[in-house]
């Protein structure tokens, strides 16, 4: 018996393996969505003033931010979105995240913000929980209320990202 999905010609479009697109495609920001000066692009760190931005970590004005991992399930498939995003930190976490990069102890599960706008599932300054694991990952966030996300949430995620313009999913 075929998924519901699977019914979906855009859906089957994005999932075809001969296909341009192969399946999901993750989604990745470089920098947080206040970032007002050049993005990094392929340099490894940007100073500009006292802001710093570097791949994993992020300093403004009085702001401290992380990279983070959000998996998003495809609601009514087995495949999950993963993004790379940005969170806002408090200070003590921004420095003991710091010190685990340096071999220091894995930081205790906190309460952080969005710093990227994820509309029509999460606004940016939307609160996430941030998990450390053991430490040797990036850091995994997750949406309160956010289970899972629709076709329609996906393809919106992709076009406001600048990842897939929905025209291209159109059959043929």
């Amino acid at each position: 018996m075929a998924a519901l999905l699977d019914l979906d010609p855009r859906w089957r479009a994005l999932m075809d393996p001969e296909g341009p697109y192969g399946g999901l495609i993750d989604i990745g920001f470089d920098h947080p969505s206040d970032w007002p000066h050049d993005p990094r692009g392929d340099q490894p760190f940007v100073k500009a003033s006292d802001d710093q931005l570097a791949s994993e970590l992020c300093r403004l004005d009085d702001a401290r931010y992380l990279c983070a991992t959000l998996a998003l399930p495809v609601r009514g498939a087995e495949e999950v979105l993963m993004i790379a995003l940005w969170v806002e930190v408090p200070h003590p976490v921004f420095y003991a995240y710091l010190d685990l990069l340096n071999g220091g102890a894995v930081p205790e599960s906190t309460l952080a913000t969005l710093a990227n706008d994820l509309s029509p599932v999460a606004a940016q300054d939307s609160p996430v929980t941030l998990e450390f694991g053991d430490g040797t990952q990036r850091p995994l966030a997750t949406l309160d209320g956010v289970p899972d996300i629709s076709l329609d949430q996906l393809l919106d995620l992709y076009e406001a990202s600048g990842t897939l313009a929905r025209s291209a999913l159109k059959p043929s």
